[in-house]
């Protein structure tokens, strides 16, 4: 039994003075990922996806969709449209925008016969005034905003039917609106007002179709 365990102990030693010691006779070569003359591929980063426009030559559809008085609509309908494969840019656009509709009696000469008016007008329960009383409107007489055009014209001619000197006008301040251009192969109808409506109910956008630029310009 012990001679037994000799010579196997003797075997052991043996192999691990071969592993050891016994020169590397061929190198590891390492295997080629491509046949010959074909390149490696290479991943490209921060590609810009292709998007669909009229320059490229094809029959195209050109529009401009808006406005939109809110730029964060505007840059989340861009985001529809530019997802959807299509170009798309946003412009503003510095406007006066139309607040109300005001109803007025041009000033008086004087304070004492704008308030005889005032009086007078309570005969036909006319309670809707305000006596402006500074500024270039010292003296007139506001009878109310309203914001259609219709009911302002509507109640300047009831008070002129009474016999009052009334006028409307619009109101207005400066705003930037946005609008958004895009291109769309012809006959695609891109759901652009659907889209539109979905992010933003409050923005009475239009769709304007526009001329195309041309590959050259």
């Amino acid at each position: 039994m012990y001679p037994l365990l000799i010579i196997l102990s003797l075997l052991n030693i043996s192999l691990l003075a071969l592993n050891l010691l016994a020169p590397v006779l061929h190198a590891r070569q390492s295997i080629p990922l491509t046949e010959d003359g074909i390149p490696a591929l290479q991943i490209a980063e921060d590609v810009a996806p292709a998007a669909y426009s009229s320059r490229n030559g094809s029959a195209s559809s050109c529009y401009t969709l808006g406005p939109y008085i809110s730029e964060r609509s505007a840059q989340l309908v861009m985001a529809r449209i530019r997802n959807y494969g299509l170009a798309v840019q946003m412009r503003s656009l510095r406007t006066m925008e139309t607040l109300n509709y005001l109803v007025y009696i041009p000033p008086l000469p004087s304070r004492a016969e704008a308030e005889q008016v005032i009086t007078d007008m309570g005969r036909f329960d006319v309670n809707q005034y305000t006596l402006i009383e500074d500024g270039p409107y010292r003296n007139a007489i506001s009878l109310g905003f309203f914001d259609q055009l219709a009911k302002a014209k509507r109640h300047s001619e009831y008070i002129r039917y009474l016999g009052y000197d009334a006028h409307h006008t619009e109101q207005k301040a400066p705003r930037i609106v946005y609008w958004l251009d895009y291109d769309e192969p012809f006959g695609s109808n891109t759901p652009v007002l659907l889209w539109s409506e979905a992010i933003d109910a409050s923005s009475k956008v239009q769709l304007i179709p526009r001329a195309c630029r041309s590959s050259s310009q």
